[in-house]
């Protein structure tokens, strides 16, 4: 099972990680987007901070700051009329189609994305282009330890990622994010949903409103909060790795990533290996 897809390409993340590069430096970008290519961009915003990183949908781009616009199809219409409107320069990420061509007739840098995946299962070259856009080249090499432990072949109670899905499977779970994991708990709720059709309840820890609307009381809690004193999460091994440590931080993401799959199966959902909507 492990040789097949998704299975095998979240095997291969580690070598999977883009390097992008520019012929200027840039210390901000905004980011336009939409689906599964946005929350990837918020996952970026939760390492780099707010300062440093804006994700946006409604493709209205900046004046003076630098603007990136990522859509896997090259057809998203949105992202297409957006550059066609532009006057000034920016970067373009994509598979390929029509905004292919109009960012080179506009003068705009092309990063290409590799053909062949859903745009969920694109996380390590969107997160990893994005961070080395901005000057973030980490190595995440010793990744492949933490897959090869969560990989089908390896039984339960060795398996974070069977773990936590025999959890879910259990019970309701409300995700605890703060600023710093804001995207993180977004992605999870995206992948789970995308891949075993089950939905968290997700609260703002920094926002008594959405405390107080939430299902907090009734529901286990996973939390991804940095110093949440408050609410006490539970643990499934070394699972959730603390946020303010980029590796762990994209070992948050994998493991949910191979959680979701175990828990569809476990629910007989057949694993699509397309996309639903155009990005």
């Amino acid at each position: 099972m492990e040789e097949s897809p998704p299975f095998s390409w979240i095997k291969q993340s580690p070598d999977r990680f883009m390097n992008c590069k520019l012929n200027r430096r840039i210390d901000s970008l905004i980011v336009n987007a939409t689906g599964n290519s946005f929350v990837i961009a918020e996952m970026v915003k939760d390492i780099l901070g707010p300062e440093r990183v804006r994700v946006e949908k409604t493709f209205s781009l900046s004046e003076r700051e630098p603007n990136c616009i990522i859509t896997y199809s090259g057809e998203f219409r949105d992202a297409i009329n957006a550059l066609e409107r532009a006057e000034n320069k920016g970067i373009i990420i994509s598979s390929g189609g029509i905004i292919k061509n109009l960012a080179r007739k506009k003068g705009w840098d092309y990063i290409p994305l590799p053909k062949g995946y859903p745009t969920r299962f694109l996380f390590p070259e969107i997160f990893g282009c994005l961070l080395s856009l901005l000057g973030n080249r980490p190595d995440f090499s010793k990744l492949g330890d933490h897959l090869e432990s969560n990989a089908p072949s390896q039984i339960t109670v060795k398996n974070e990622a069977k773990q936590l899905a025999l959890a879910l499977a259990k019970e309701p779970i409300s995700i605890i994010y703060d600023q710093r994991s804001e995207g993180l708990a977004r992605g999870f709720n995206k992948i789970f949903q995308s891949n075993s059709g089950i939905e968290f309840d997700l609260v703002d820890v920094s926002d008594p409103k959405d405390s107080m609307n939430s299902e907090l009381g009734k529901n286990s809690v996973i939390s991804f909060a940095k110093d949440d004193e408050t609410h006490v999460g539970w643990n499934v091994g070394n699972f959730p790795y603390p946020c303010d440590s980029l590796v762990d931080y994209v070992k948050n993401v994998l493991t949910g990533q191979l959680a979701s799959l175990y828990l569809g199966i476990s629910h007989s959902i057949a694993i699509e290996l397309l996309d639903r909507e155009l990005e």
